[in-house]
């Protein structure tokens, strides 16, 4: 699945979602086409071995590609936050970022559905969610699992 793929849409953004599934950060795209100007991402990651330049080179892709809310999960993601924020730190409107390091992945999956608001500068423009996933097939097949299944992922999280 190296693919950007669409598996529907969000009810309360109403923001269409995709899924990507990468082995490694040089397999992602350098420019993703999406239906919307901008997007909401989400970065499943073990970043704990992975070059601050190419985390870089990562947020740049991201962010010309319409970025406009970005959410890092795995180990070390709070170091591929901090990053991004110094690629995204010049953007205006601004890019918000977030990461979720201690919190595990279906709780980031709830909060990048329901939690991830851009600026208000984004807010017409950006109806697009992307979920990625690198390295780790067992993130990927939960990723896209609590996307298909967002009623059974906010019985679990939720209650």
């Amino acid at each position: 699945m190296h693919q950007l793929r669409s598996i529907g849409k969000e009810s309360v953004s109403e923001r269409e979602l995709f899924v990507m599934s990468v082995p490694d950060v040089a397999a992602l795209p350098e420019r993703m086409s999406l239906p919307s100007p901008h997007f909401v991402a989400l970065l499943a990651l073990d970043a704990s071995e992975v070059p601050d330049d190419a985390i870089q080179q990562l947020a740049k892709n991201l962010l010309s590609s319409g970025c406009a809310f970005f959410t890092a999960w795995g180990p070390d993601c709070e170091r591929v936050h901090d990053l991004f924020d110094s690629v995204a730190n010049s953007y205006e409107p601004v890019i918000m970022t977030t990461w979720e390091h201690d919190e595990p992945l279906d709780e980031a999956i709830w909060n990048f559905l329901y939690v991830t608001h851009p600026d208000e500068g984004y807010w017409d423009t950006c109806r697009s969610s992307v979920a990625i996933t690198v390295g780790n097939a067992d993130w990927s097949t939960q990723v896209e699992r609590r996307l298909r299944d967002m009623d059974s992922l906010n019985r679990d999280v939720v209650t």
